[in-house]
């Protein structure tokens, strides 16, 4: 149970990154959201051969002091035999896009969009286009918006049709699955393949279920950042059309024998994890306990987790068991008391599986305003807090790591149910002991980039 996890609270090769407004009120209208993504190629145009003979003859045999025919007005004036770059994409009215590019083989930042590109619409009632490249889509229609390279006059049309459906029949990605053993800077591309054939290439969003895990940019590229899983999206269409592919970082760390066969696990839970699967998470624990709120251990204010209503809610609906911890602070009896009051106030009347047990530990930044306290003074808040909420029939316990438990506190005056939080093979606490946490990197339980594990010796 480490404090910092509950006290601390494009640029893309040939791309069109499709970013969503709000939807204006309509009948039966459907509303988008995120980033949609068209990937383009600009290839700068060569003259003709034909044109470049046609230039030479022509400046050659103009009289002198008089004006000829510029290779460059030559150009211009043979433009039609220049291959036309452009393309026909469908997309949805109230939505807006970001222009990007990959211009001759080299990568345009979006930032870049302005000084690399000049940007012009057909039609500024079907869609129009601002300096930085980004084109709202007004209503049903056809539109062209050509992206002009400031450089040589490289261009490319976007033929743009708006319309009311574009419906994605089915959305294939390149991958359904992707398991790795290592933690970090994992890599792989999905493409996907959408159907009809007309609509193949209509604007995708990407997005990871969870970033802790894994991300994804517009073009498809997954990168893994931490143990856990997550699922890769892919979205099309008016319709929402989705496709997946599920990714595992699986952790090389293996948990501990219990040392007996009459042992639960136990997970607990605060604002800094999120459950991504709650039924993975009942599948592979006994009970849940819960951060009902704490103390800073700076300015020594009160605070109520974020999270902890939702948290019961879920595992009230899935039947999950629970109870519930506080991160103490307290320096005095008075305030071990005040903090009882403030756990009873919330959390009686809950059916609870364990006792409600006061967490007590030493502060990331090792200045706390606990940290340095006294034995003594420690032990008296502690012991504060316990009698009060037994005393609102509430069964009271004390958490802490085996080194702060064996000499930071007087367990010979704590006589009530301990969690021990010792990392590693086996535990030394030479007490009696309800709880062991022996990880904060748990696997398997539905919750986000790891997760604090213990066993229960019921």
């Amino acid at each position: 149970m480490r404090i910092s996890k509950k006290i601390f609270a494009g640029i893309i090769a040939a791309a069109l990154a499709f970013t969503v407004v709000p939807a204006m009120p309509a009948k039966a209208e459907v509303k988008y959201s995120g980033t949609y993504t068209k990937l383009i190629e600009i290839e700068k145009q060569e003259i003709p051969d034909s044109a470049n003979s046609a230039a030479s003859n022509s400046a050659a045999t103009t009289p002198a002091g008089q004006t000829g025919t510029t290779p460059t007005q030559v150009n211009s004036e043979t433009e039609t035999e220049l291959a036309i770059q452009q393309e026909t994409v469908s997309v949805m009215p109230k939505m807006s896009f970001v222009i990007a590019a990959e211009l001759d083989g080299k990568i345009i930042k979006t930032t870049s969009n302005k000084s690399k590109f000049k940007y012009k619409s057909s039609n500024k009632k079907i869609a129009k286009v601002t300096k930085k490249g980004i084109v709202t889509t007004l209503k049903k229609g056809k539109c062209d918006i050509t992206v002009t390279s400031k450089k040589d006059g490289t261009q490319y049309v976007l033929h743009l049709n708006v319309a009311k459906k574009v419906k994605v029949t089915k959305l294939k990605l390149s991958a359904k699955s992707k398991v790795f053993e290592e933690k970090k800077k994992n890599k792989f591309t999905l493409t996907a393949t959408v159907k009809p054939s007309k609509y193949a290439d209509v604007p995708l969003r990407w997005y990871s279920t969870d970033k802790a895990v894994a991300t994804v940019d517009e073009r498809g590229n997954v990168v893994t950042k931490g143990y856990g899983s997550c699922s890769i999206v892919c979205v099309a269409g008016s319709n929402n059309k989705r496709a997946t592919c599920s990714v595992k970082v699986v952790s090389p760390y293996k948990e501990p024998e219990t040392g007996g066969n009459d042992t639960g696990k136990v997970v607990d839970l605060s604002q800094f994890n999120t459950v991504n699967d709650w039924k993975e998470l009942k599948d592979n624990c006994d009970a849940v306990i819960i951060r009902v709120g704490g103390r800073y251990y700076g300015g020594g204010a009160v605070f109520e987790d974020s999270k902890w209503r939702n948290h019961v809610y879920n595992c009230q609906q899935y039947g999950i068991p629970y109870s519930f911890y506080f991160y103490t602070n307290a320096v005095s009896a008075t305030e071990g008391a005040e903090e009882a009051n403030f756990i009873a106030a919330r959390v009686s009347g809950h059916d609870r599986a364990l006792p409600v047990f006061m967490d007590s530990e030493i502060s990331p930044s090792k200045t706390g305003r606990a940290d340095n306290i006294s034995n003594a003074e420690r032990t008296s808040a502690l012991k504060s807090a316990c009698q009060t909420l037994q005393s609102k029939g509430i069964t009271p316990g004390i958490y802490g790591s085996t080194n702060w438990l064996e000499y930071k506190m007087n367990m010979s005056d704590l006589p009530y149910a301990t969690w021990v939080a010792q990392y590693g093979p086996s535990c030394t606490y030479s007490g009696d002991k309800l709880l062991w946490q022996f990880t904060s990197r748990g696997q398997g339980y539905g919750v986000n980039a790891g997760v604090d594990v213990s066993y229960w010796y019921k």
